[in-house]
């Protein structure tokens, strides 16, 4: 090798060396804004699964109450859906 090749070599080497520390920051730094990333996003996932458990929950009172009326009031029930149903026919079926 000549010896401009092995000086370009050495000036590579010093340069790989002083970037390293630089290197090692920026690694360093995106590890903890992975790892901040995660946290963040497990404890979103914890909670979307508590509002979705809740809502299911609300979801099956509100089917059994509507169930139990229902039961209890048969012909104010089969009355309230029909105006339900005229009035959204209503509101949906006009044409201009």
């Amino acid at each position: 090798m000549s010896k401009s090749a092995t000086d370009m070599h050495k000036t590579i080497d010093k340069a790989a060396e002083a970037a390293q520390p630089v290197v090692d920051r920026l690694a360093s730094s995106a590890h903890a804004g992975v790892d901040k990333v995660s946290g963040a996003l497990s404890g979103v996932t914890g909670r979307v699964d508590e509002k979705t458990r809740q809502l299911t929950d609300a979801y099956k009172n509100f089917a059994e109450t509507g169930r139990d009326y229902v039961r209890t009031s048969p012909a104010t029930s089969v009355l309230v859906a029909l105006g339900i149903g005229y009035t959204l026919s209503k509101l949906l079926g006009r044409r201009n």
